[in-house]
């Protein structure tokens, strides 16, 4: 299946995935990979037919089931004809109009609506806001960066977010570390108790407020 760029390539929750459930806002997910649906959907609200209201219905769900790994539909035969049909009759529906849609390519192979991946698993984050004294847990994706994880909490919790200096304590918990914005939560050493024997508390970001009113 064509995918975009690994380091252009977005990570999201499921949870995330199943709010995108509706005729203007449609996402699908197959093996993993997640599809934006909604330009076609858009595109074919003049043609509209009983396969587009089947593929509206399932809007935020998993359609694995219906597709091989390389996106291409799985068929069964007709016991009518004696001929292969889709499992999912929606996949032959296309937009129509050139701007949404790649020339002879199956909207299961088509790099336009694909806008990323399914995480490998969740990850759940404390953030500790030194000004105020408030922490927060906060679900993120495993491959997320550190950037991925201040644009999240800026979305969802603080508009202010570009105005603190985020960092991690290292040294046991001795020191005050520098954070590498391009890593993940790993690679910045902030581990979990996935491959540890006993369980561990989740990783903490601490936030310090740098009197700066950037809204960022």
């Amino acid at each position: 299946m064509e995918t975009k760029t690994i380091n252009k390539l977005r990570y999201y929750l499921r949870d995330e995935i199943v709010l995108h459930n509706k005729k203007d806002d449609c996402w699908i997910t197959i093996h993993g990979n997640v599809f934006d649906l909604t330009p076609m959907i858009r595109d074919r609200l003049d043609h509209w037919n009983s396969n587009m209201d089947y593929l509206v219905a399932h809007a935020g769900k998993d359609l694995s089931h219906f597709f091989h790994e390389n996106g291409e539909p799985r068929t069964e035969i007709s016991a009518r004809t004696g001929r292969p049909r889709v499992l999912f009759p929606p996949i032959l529906e296309v937009a129509l109009s050139e701007f949404a849609k790649t020339k002879d390519t199956m909207w299961s192979q088509d790099a336009f609506y694909h806008i990323g991946r399914v995480t490998r698993r969740a990850r759940l984050i404390r953030i500790i806001n030194a000004l105020t004294a408030q922490s927060l847990y906060m679900t993120v994706c495993d491959e997320d960066t550190i950037y991925d994880i201040q644009r999240k909490y800026k979305q969802r919790y603080n508009h202010h977010a570009g105005s603190y200096e985020w960092r991690k304590f290292s040294n046991g918990g001795t020191a005050c570390g520098q954070l590498n914005l391009n890593g993940t939560l790993d690679e910045n050493g902030l581990t979990d108790e996935e491959h540890s024997a006993v369980e561990l508390p989740p990783p903490s970001l601490w936030l310090y407020y740098t009197d700066d009113l950037t809204i960022a």
